[in-house]
């Protein structure tokens, strides 16, 4: 399946939670895209937020970079990062057909 994992909410928790689902889905095969909606910049400013070290391991996963919303994702908000976690971000793609997934799960 190809889900699209939007987290929207500003508490560790349940950033950690919806990142934790995203991994387990990863593992069972399951292409997964992580959008973080601007709420969550602020965990992601603590590198060592169960959020930011999940980030920097996406590629343990085999998970592409996580979109961040435009909003935040600009050269001196993602400066403020560390590099490691800046490296697993990029924006929201200008179009997103969401028809090109077979779910969207939103925290």
């Amino acid at each position: 399946m190809k889900i699209l994992l939007k987290i929207k909410s500003n508490q560790e928790v349940e950033c950690y939670e919806a990142m934790a689902l995203a991994m387990t889905l990863a593992t069972f095969d399951n292409e997964v895209q992580i959008w973080l909606d601007s709420a969550c910049f602020g965990i992601l400013l603590n590198p060592n937020s169960r959020l930011a070290g999940m980030i920097k391991s996406l590629d343990l996963y085999d998970l592409p970079k996580a979109w961040l919303n435009d909003d935040v994702f600009s050269g001196w908000l993602t400066g403020m990062l560390d590099m490691t976690i800046a490296k697993q971000l990029t924006s929201v793609p200008e179009t997103i057909n969401l028809k090109n997934f077979d779910e969207v799960l939103t925290f």
